[in-house]
């Protein structure tokens, strides 16, 4: 199991450095100023927000979740040992409802304690549902 608790998991972190540099290439820096808070996304499979991400703006938000690497992941991680995308479903973008704007800035926030990311880093995903170890599926 990669991860089971209430709080949303997180990018595995070679994933990680794939979303890192995608989010690097979406706007001039990853990183923000403190004073300028980004606005949280969900990408939303079959009416189920899957993952929570922040963005500069929607159009942003939109191209992530079009990118290949983020729909990559999102058919190699698994939830309830079936992956959190067939491939063919469509992908909604939307705004992250408030708490699921919580849950991402606590994830964030956990992951700047860790040292995963550095404080004002914006280029974090956050899972909003349970993963599961997709290898489990092959058994």
């Amino acid at each position: 199991m990669l991860e089971s608790t209430a709080q949303p998991a997180c990018l595995r972190p070679n994933a990680t450095e794939r979303i890192e540099v995608f989010f690097s290439q979406l706007t001039d820096s990853s990183v923000a100023e403190p004073s300028e808070p980004m606005t949280v996304y969900v990408a939303d499979i079959k009416g189920r927000g899957v993952a929570a991400f922040s963005a500069d703006s929607g159009p942003d938000a939109e191209r992530l979740v079009r990118d290949r690497v983020f729909r990559d992941d999102l058919m190699a991680l698994a939830s309830g040992g079936l992956p959190l995308w067939d491939g063919v479903s469509d992908i909604q973008v939307r705004r992250a409802r408030p708490d699921e704007e919580a849950r991402w800035r606590a994830s964030h926030a956990n992951a700047i304690r860790r040292g995963d990311i550095e404080a004002g880093e914006q280029a974090w995903v956050a899972f909003l549902v349970a993963l599961t170890d997709p290898d489990r599926r092959k058994h």
